[in-house]
């Protein structure tokens, strides 16, 4: 994800809700906490995949378990300042998705930061990845989302996935 929302024309799914930051989210030098960061990109995600993918986190049969976090800082943000988000999926593997997430202040270009994670699908009875992949609804939903520049080279736009990842 490059530093403005201009230069990622396309990149980022932008109707998404947008999360409210709080007094108690600042850290000492009045920004965003860097934690903060990491719990506002979860929650983008699991909001996508809750009311775009019909994902129930306790009844569905399948959960996604989280094995790399990550998050770069462009700049800053703070209370009470309102943000802006974006999602993306920068890979999707046979089971696994790898989502990226870019944090705006309102009405600024410029990213702030960009973080994201990688998702592991495994069946909730026994905590395995199924050997059939993503549920094609789920895989569908993840698609629309799939439009990185690192997307894997054997990357298959018949099944929407790679089976290296």
């Amino acid at each position: 994800m490059r530093k403005s929302r201009k230069q990622n024309p396309g990149t980022l799914e932008n109707n998404l809700p947008t999360p409210k930051n709080k007094k108690a989210d600042n850290d000492m030098f009045s920004h965003l906490n860097n934690p903060i960061y990491g719990v506002l990109i979860d929650s983008i995600i699991n909001e996508y995949l809750i009311t775009h993918c019909g994902y129930n986190t306790t009844t569905y049969p399948r959960t996604a378990l989280v094995a790399n976090t990550y998050c770069d800082y462009f700049g800053q943000v703070s209370y009470p300042g309102k943000l802006d988000v974006g999602l993306r999926v920068v890979k999707l593997g046979k089971n696994s998705a790898m989502y990226e997430c870019g944090i705006f202040a309102e009405g600024d270009e410029k990213v702030k930061a960009v973080g994201g994670f990688v998702q592991i699908w495994v069946r909730r009875s026994d905590g395995r990845p199924p050997p059939e992949g993503l549920e094609p609804e789920i895989r569908a939903k993840l698609g629309v989302l799939l439009k990185g520049s690192e997307q894997d080279s054997v990357f298959d736009a018949a099944t929407g996935g790679s089976s290296k990842l």
